[in-house]
């Protein structure tokens, strides 16, 4: 599932004036120490009045003369909100359309500032409402981001385009004010015609081809997607007050309801549902309250931080209010998303709100689940069963996947005892031939595979290719990552022993060159997962239809 902050990847990027300013006007004091400012910039970086009125009186210098980076007088002046020396300036004759060297007008220096008096005057003298920095960025979008109302109404009033879009993503300035959670921002630009539907476009980005790891970014961020995205509740009244579509979906299909639990913002998506946010949508393949299991224990590490939960609302509140108002527990993944990155073999197609519970141990919501009478054991499309990814089956990496963390231990047990109790065989196999046992295997969780032995697990189970429980706690690497669990190794071997099962037979040793879905060593494995993949998911919609029609 993209986790779409996703998380900051696809908001109005900061491409305007404060930083250019950093490389522009803030760097001229340096270039001036080997060189003698032209006398009026220099009256009007010391702010000194009376100096600027004398000069442009006598008019003894040219009022549009530029520093080496192409800044003006008028620029420092704007840029230092000097109302009274722009008003001299402007009555000189400064030129306000003039850019510097790196396409900066003053114009988006007061918008930047969010001065609209001296936005205004500018407007008055001149300047183009429309004016544009050389990425795209409208003047309006500048004063969208830094918020003043004043100032948009300014620009709007005299024919600033309020859907001009910028040519990094086709992002409007309706966007960055909702991205920024300026309310009043937002509730301006509305009031003036703004697009509430409009939709982001594709950036310039090289195609992506691994399709096993990783979801190439969605398109179609509306404003209220942004405000999903940030958790902005003052932005998402405003918008759903002016007319937006609570239940507006990226170009993938997800949600704006799933975009808010995916960044954790649980007093966002409380609200959502309150005013309406349909939590079955699952245009993506998933709904929210799959992604809310996904969202509640993420993986770890590997450039796949969580996210940090924003509101005063709890995650399992939202859960059981997505239930009451009629979320589907049984509703069942009908794609492979929740992309992990390279370290992912699990195939999510599928599985169950209840599944994506236990591949995180996550006892809580799984209770919730229960409660709610969820399906405890239907497996995902190849056959992997809850029960073996609570015990450990397919998580990334021991000490990084949700349930491997420190102080988690007893609660993987406590969730694989519940994935038995409610009826999850014990001895069922997946499409690898990999067993429960397996999975607590290679977790290296001791309680665990001695409750499953206490069960009845097979310990000389064998996987498709012939490797038994003990193999992979010997030694095994899935997706570039060799893992060896020599405590658990050791524990398998005295309960094989004390059985009578040999423990040095074949399948019971894997030689250290043997790794599965490895993108730099197995390279025509990955080719054939997705291939694989596609046939299965194609199998799986085509099973899923036929039940429909039924």
């Amino acid at each position: 599932m993209h986790d779409s902050k996703v998380r900051g990847s696809y908001g109005p990027a900061v491409l305007a004036a404060a930083a250019l300013l950093a490389t522009g006007l803030a760097g001229a004091p340096a270039e001036a120490a080997a060189r003698r400012d032209a006398p009026l910039v220099a009256a009007v970086k010391s702010a000194d009045v009376d100096t600027v009125r004398a000069l442009v009186g006598d008019r003894a210098v040219d009022v549009n003369e530029a520093e080496p980076d192409g800044a003006t007088a008028l620029h420092w002046a704007v840029h230092r909100n000097a109302a009274e020396l722009v008003d001299l300036l402007l009555a000189a004759g400064a030129d306000v359309s003039v850019a510097n060297r790196y396409g900066v007008q003053p114009i988006s220096l007061a918008a930047e500032n969010g001065n609209a008096g001296i936005l205004a005057a500018l407007l008055d003298a001149g300047a183009d409402p429309n004016a544009t920095l050389p990425e795209g960025e409208t003047v309006l979008m500048t004063a969208a981001r830094t918020g003043d109302a004043a100032s948009i109404r300014a620009l709007l009033v005299r024919g600033a385009d309020p859907n001009a879009r910028d040519r990094f993503r086709g992002q409007t300035a309706l966007m960055w004010a909702a991205s920024r959670n300026n309310a009043d921002a937002v509730h301006a630009l509305a009031e003036l015609g703004a697009d509430l539907h409009a939709q982001t476009e594709s950036a310039t980005r090289p195609p992506n081809g691994n399709r096993l790891f990783y979801a190439p970014p969605p398109t179609g961020f509306t404003a209220l997607m942004f405000a999903a995205r940030g958790g902005h509740l003052d932005a998402m009244r405003i918008l759903l007050a002016a007319g937006a579509n609570i239940n507006d979906t990226l170009s993938d299909g997800q949600s704006a309801l799933v975009v808010a639990v995916a960044n954790a913002n649980w007093e966002l998506a409380d609200y959502m549902l309150d005013r309406g946010a349909d939590p079955n949508l699952a245009g993506a393949g998933w709904n929210a309250l799959h992604q809310l299991l996904r969202t509640r224990r993420m993986n770890t590490g590997f450039g796949f931080p969580a996210p940090i939960p924003s509101g005063s609302v709890d995650s399992i509140d939202v859960l059981k209010k997505m239930i009451a108002l009629g979320g589907d527990v049984d509703a069942r993944m009908t794609t492979n998303g929740m992309k992990d990155g390279q370290r992912n073999r699990l195939n999510r197609l599928g599985a169950t709100p209840f599944f994506l519970a236990a591949k995180v141990t996550d006892t809580e919501a799984m209770r919730v689940l229960v409660d709610a009478g969820a399906d405890t054991v239907t497996p995902s499309a190849d056959g992997t069963t809850p029960l073996m990814v609570a015990a450990g089956l397919a998580i990334w990496n021991p000490g990084e996947d949700g349930g491997s963390l420190p102080g988690q231990e007893d609660e993987v047990l406590e969730a694989v005892r519940m994935c038995v109790e409610l009826g999850n065989d014990i001895h069922a196999v997946n499409y690898r031939g990999e067993t429960a046992l397996h999975g607590a295997a290679f977790r290296g969780a001791n309680n665990v595979v001695e409750y499953l032995v206490e069960q009845g697990a097979d310990l000389d189970a064998r996987t498709a290719r012939g490797y038994s429980p003990l193999a992979i706690a010997d030694g095994f690497s899935y997706s570039d990552f060799y893992k060896a669990q020599k405590h658990t190794a050791g524990l398998l071997r005295e309960l094989m022993e004390a059985r009578g099962i040999p423990a040095d037979g074949a399948g019971h040793a894997i030689p250290g060159s043997v790794c599965f879905d490895c993108l730099q060593t197995r390279g025509d494995q990955i080719r054939e997962r997705v291939e694989w993949e596609a046939e299965l998911e194609a199998e799986f919609r085509a099973q899923l239809e036929a039940g429909q029609e039924q």
